[in-house]
């Protein structure tokens, strides 16, 4: 079977995306736990974080870490969750690498990956709306 992440970087399957630079797409997953829940995709093919080249890792940590600090400090998110699982084991179920940037709208833990559902043009309209916002900061975050 193919990479559906791979599909989804050469524009061969439509995502919504966030962001995007040279090295790596954000784009809004399919099925999110929460609204607004993005996962960091390398352009390159990579099975899990032990594949990636350490210098591409810590560019997308940057990058998780960036939209985290969005979530909390500008978006009032209550919590962020920043996740990749690497394995079957681990609960890998797409094995091109990725990394799950999940905020939490309420209180109270409710679990990593607890129900989804699937995002529809509307939810999906409203945060890429809240991140043309947030793109600019997310920038000069990437800087530092």
């Amino acid at each position: 079977m193919a990479c559906i992440f791979c599909a989804i970087v050469s524009g061969e399957i439509p995502s919504w995306q966030v962001y995007s630079d040279d090295d790596a797409l954000v784009i809004l997953d399919k099925y999110p736990v929460s609204k607004g829940h993005l996962l960091i995709i390398p352009r390159k093919h990579y099975q899990g974080v032990e594949d990636v080249p350490m210098a591409l890792a810590d560019k997308l940590w940057r990058l998780a870490t960036a939209l985290a600090k969005i979530y909390r400090n500008e978006l009032r998110a209550t919590g962020v969750n920043i996740v990749t699982n690497s394995g079957r084991p681990a609960g890998q179920e797409i094995f091109h690498f990725h990394i799950h940037v999940i905020p939490r709208w309420t209180e109270g833990f409710q679990g990593i990956f607890g129900p989804r559902h699937e995002v529809g043009p509307e939810e999906a309209e409203e945060v890429l709306s809240m991140w043309r916002e947030k793109i600019d900061k997310l920038t000069r975050l990437l800087e530092e």
